[in-house]
């Protein structure tokens, strides 16, 4: 994972996301993803649906240069062999806290502590 690209760490992302149930797409032209349902489970035990989707206003470059930004201190915290993947895995932890701890709030940016939400 220490040597992908930009646009390949933004399609590790998306997949990330899957793996975790999450569903989200990446707009057309790339300057963002939109989130569907998420990791909150509702009342009747299915994921949390956003109508209208929650927006993650990130691009391929800025999620790399954010990921680099962060890898070692990422891997000091989450452990591991590689400093990307623990720094797109405390990434998910950042994104997931965002939506699950300010609800109602659509827009999702790159933050100093992480992911902030607007």
């Amino acid at each position: 994972m220490a040597d992908l690209t930009d646009e390949e760490l933004y399609d590790e992302l998306v997949a990330s996301l899957a793996a975790e149930g999450v569903r989200a797409t990446a707009r057309p032209d790339r300057s963002g993803l939109l989130i569907h349902h998420g990791w909150s489970l509702g009342a009747d035990g299915a994921p949390e649906r956003f109508e209208p989707p929650l927006e993650l206003h990130l691009d391929p470059c800025a999620l790399g240069r954010h990921l680099r930004g962060m890898a070692a201190d990422a891997q000091e915290a989450m452990g591991g062999s590689s400093p990307m993947r623990a720094a797109m895995s405390l990434f998910l932890v950042h994104l997931e806290e965002a939506v699950g701890t300010r609800p109602g709030r659509r827009h999702l940016h790159l933050g100093r502590g992480g992911v902030d939400a607007r």
